[in-house]
């Protein structure tokens, strides 16, 4: 997984298990981790030559799940630097 792109993200707890659920069926392009449980961080590892079609799912999930991105370092969550914010549940 060393060439894999990773994206964090702070989600509700009841949300984890839905997303994990969904991003299985798109086996061989990404993984899901749980990073840090009690702030609800999951790490989405996306394989090299799916970044366009992950981060379109991506978006399309923020339209039903909040998903706010965030960086990782150090253990520490850290708002993320880029600026790039996923549509909001509504």
């Amino acid at each position: 997984m060393t060439d894999a792109i990773c994206r964090y993200f702070r989600v509700r707890h009841r949300d984890m298990v839905y997303l994990k659920f969904i991003l299985e069926a798109y086996e061989g392009m990404n993984t899901m981790s749980t990073v840090d449980n009690t702030a609800g961080i999951i790490r989405i590892a996306v394989m090299p030559g799916f970044v366009e079609d992950m981060d379109a799912l991506l978006a399309e999930l923020g339209g039903h799940v909040a998903m706010e991105p965030v960086s990782w370092g150090e253990g520490i969550p850290i708002p993320s630097p880029s600026g790039r914010r996923w549509p909001k549940a509504g």
